[in-house]
């Protein structure tokens, strides 16, 4: 056991540094781990390896012995956004590299513990691409960051049950870039020198973290009946409250260095508050051993959504005008399909189709998220080496269209995007 706790506290750092350097795409990233990602997420029954502490940590009962499991998830996703004038905009090209670690112990036939290090939540959009970007007033570039770290607990009532409860401390940091429109400056700028200006686009940013971290936890139960395996896994929300620095960059005027500190004036460096609630799961699976090596699971995942009703940040100078967004976010759900094929002792295929509810109404569609249902279908394979096993998966993620002509803002347009996922797992047994 002394011989991996080197390795095992390396690749934790690894994966600490990684995570921070790093963006999710979209808000939630529910890709953990090659196996289970290659199934469409339809995991919660089968449960069988050491990414069950995210999926189900009551299926790590199953798993002797110590199980070790880093990947790794590649997202390059693509949006563009046509706006009601017809012309036509794309966020700037980005990878994003999301890892997770997972280790778990079975200490007897009773008790297992485990540990996962992820990021379920996240978001990157960059708009940057285009200097006169139509909505830069709203959003030139934002991003969220999280890791979750879980450890959980897990029972065995019998040899066909088991429970499981876990605690979850949140780390999170938060970056929102956006134009402000120098139209009033420029009017107040008049009235009181008696002439026109006009002046270039100042830009704000807001940089926060959640500071000590936040708390929340996760319950889970799973069973086997003859060939049937079920899997019920509850995380709850956690709510993040962040602080940070608000700072403007104000370009020079171009009419002198009076006009100039006037204008620095009316933005003063500042600090300011949030809060983003990342919201609580539900996951039922159903699977079943249709032959003793070909597996099939339905999962039904549940998202509350619904708690996300605006997006408020607060300055601490009071001559800066709060800011307001309303979300009225719905909660959604996820249907997933996952197959898997043990073709030898060593080797195994799996796939998987799922469709997922966006969480986001047409009133309040934007590009800081511009989110719709999508399709997804995902193959994947492995290798078990006796002891090492590599886990390699493929995602096509195909979101609808989506325009909206009703937002609160007069924010409006018609997004497409996709993205092709692809993980990577490395697991040891021992």
């Amino acid at each position: 056991m002394r011989s991996v706790c080197i390795p095992v506290f390396l690749c934790i750092i690894l994966i600490i540094v990684a995570n921070f350097s790093v963006h999710g795409a979209g808000f939630s990233v529910y890709e953990q781990g090659a196996t289970a990602t290659g199934m469409a997420g339809a995991f919660a029954a089968k449960a069988d390896d050491a990414t069950a502490v995210f999926y189900n940590p009551a299926g790590i009962s199953q798993l002797e012995g110590t199980h070790l499991s880093v990947g790794l998830t590649w997202i390059p996703p693509e949006t563009e956004m046509t706006d009601p004038y017809g012309g036509t905009w794309e966020t700037e090209s980005q990878d994003f590299l999301v890892p997770n670690l997972y280790l778990t112990h079975g200490f007897n036939d009773t008790v297992a513990i485990g540990l996962g290090i992820y990021a379920p939540f996240g978001l990157g959009m960059d708009w940057t691409k285009d200097d006169d970007w139509i909505y830069r007033y709203l959003v030139k570039d934002v991003s969220v960051e999280s890791m979750y770290v879980n450890p959980v607990i897990s029972f065995s009532l019998n040899e066909n049950w088991s429970v499981a409860a876990g605690a979850i401390w949140v780390a999170s940091d938060v970056e929102y870039v956006a134009a402000v429109d120098m139209t009033p400056v420029e009017i107040a700028l008049s009235e009181a020198m008696g002439m026109d200006f006009t002046l270039p686009d100042s830009e704000l940013r807001l940089e926060g973290d959640n500071e000590n971290g936040d708390w929340g936890y996760s319950l889970a139960i799973h069973g086997t009946i003859n060939r049937f395996h079920l899997g019920l896994a509850y995380r709850s929300a956690v709510e993040c409250g962040y602080i940070g620095d608000a700072t403007f960059d104000v370009p020079a005027s171009g009419y002198g260095s009076t006009v100039d500190g006037l204008i620095n004036g009316f933005f003063p460096d500042t600090q300011g508050t949030t809060s983003i609630e990342m919201p609580a799961s539900i996951q039922l699976g159903l699977g079943y051993d249709v032959t003793d090596a070909f597996y099939v699971e339905f999962d039904v995942l549940w998202h509350g959504w619904s708690s996300y009703k605006s997006l408020d940040i607060d300055f601490e100078e009071p001559s800066l005008t709060d800011v307001q967004q309303t979300k009225d976010w719905d909660d959604v759900m996820s249907y997933r399909l996952g197959l898997y094929y043990q073709m030898t002792d060593q080797a195994a295929i799996f796939g998987g189709y799922y469709f997922d509810e966006t969480p986001i109404p047409d009133r309040t569609l934007d590009p800081i998220l511009p989110g719709a249902d999508r399709n997804s279908f995902q193959v994947g394979a492995s290798y078990d080496f006796g002891g090492l096993k590599l886990e390699g998966s493929y995602m096509a993620l195909l979101f609808d269209d989506r325009e909206t002509t009703t937002n609160y803002r007069d924010v409006n347009g018609k997004y497409e995007s996709s993205t092709h996922i692809f993980s990577a797992q490395v697991s040891y047994s021992f």
